[in-house]
């Protein structure tokens, strides 16, 4: 499949490549969570605004936008809170006349929202555990979707909030979060806006994945193209030939599958964004794990960016239950 993008969407590509690129490269990729600095000026890019709906104050960015930052942030191996923190908290609040100045500090990259399932309402508070919130240590704020399937929102300030650092694969902070008697204060949301925020959020994971996809066996390649044995590139050998073929099949199964998910009507999207990712989890992991593999020993340091790469796509691939949970949705 093929997408031509607009001007304004390839100058959406364009700015977000070069922001990446003037603060990533090889030896930096995956090496710990943007900076709030950095955060903060993509949001003064109106990177942010671009996709929160209009509702919101936002420019309504649709699909397609999310695909395309979403994978250069994957590209970069950048760790951010995108998906989860404006793609679905953002639109979990939108036009919500409660939530309103969370949204507007949102856009501008000054708060972080994160996503807390767990919890339940007792005597008017909210009790429970919400488990291992991504981004949790640094929220200013949550959406909380209870047992019962309401959606709350909580100060990050209360004082019935409980925080229990958690050091993530990728070298991301998380938090176990536990509520103790919190206020929390309902949100209004329509039952499909609610799913169009699941499926765009998981839109942005599997774009993520592909984009760090397509780093792993560029990098890949370049280096089996470098590396000699028996005095001659490794790149010439048939076995790593097939080896890099069958990376390049998955890096392209995996796109088609993005591509027809960012396409697909609204009412369609949260089954193709499922079918995406009960493959593409699975067929990134895979990538990973080959790209290290042809580093040898040294592909799971540090020092290169595959084995970093490595654990960011482990990450992104278990998301949300991962491919397992989406196979079970489709079966379902």
């Amino acid at each position: 499949m093929n997408l031509a993008l607009s001007d304004e969407q390839a100058m959406v590509r364009d700015m977000v490549r070069r922001f990446l690129a003037d603060r990533y490269d090889a030896a930096t990729m995956a090496k710990g969570p943007m900076s709030p600095d950095d955060w903060r000026a993509l949001g003064e890019l109106g990177l942010f605004a671009l996709l929160t709906p209009e509702q919101a104050g936002g420019l309504g960015g649709g699909a397609v936008e999310v695909m395309i930052v979403s994978e250069e942030m994957g590209r970069a191996l950048a760790i951010t809170p995108l998906a989860e923190a404006v793609l679905l908290c953002g639109r979990a609040i939108a036009g919500d006349p409660v939530a309103e100045r969370w949204g507007d500090r949102l856009m501008q990259g000054e708060a972080l929202l994160a996503f807390a399932p767990g919890g339940a309402m007792t005597d008017g508070r909210l009790c429970g555990s919400a488990g291992i919130v991504r981004d949790g240590m640094d929220a200013d704020a949550f959406v909380v979707e209870t047992e019962a399937g309401a959606l709350l929102l909580v100060d990050g300030q209360d004082s019935g909030v409980r925080r229990t650092p958690v050091r993530l694969v990728d070298g991301s902070m998380a938090a176990h979060v536990r509520f103790d008697a919190v206020h929390a204060v309902p949100l209004t949301v329509p039952g499909s806006a609610w799913a169009e925020a699941q499926a765009l959020a998981g839109l942005s994971i599997v774009a993520e994945l592909v984009g760090a996809m397509a780093t792993l066996l560029d990098l890949t390649v370049d280096y089996v193209r470098q590396r000699h044995q028996f005095g001659k590139p490794i790149a010439s050998f048939q076995v790593v030939q097939h080896r890099c073929a069958r990376m390049y099949t998955w890096l392209e199964q995996s796109r088609s599958l993005l591509l027809k998910s960012a396409l697909a009507e609204e009412e369609e999207r949260v089954r193709a964004v499922t079918a995406a990712r009960a493959y593409i989890g699975d067929a990134a992991l895979k990538l990973a794990e080959e790209a290290v593999q042809l580093h040898g020993g040294m592909g799971v340091t540090d020092e290169l960016a595959v084995g970093r790469g490595l654990r960011r796509v482990l990450l992104l691939s278990r998301l949300h239950g991962g491919g397992t949970a989406a196979r079970a949705a489709l079966a379902a």
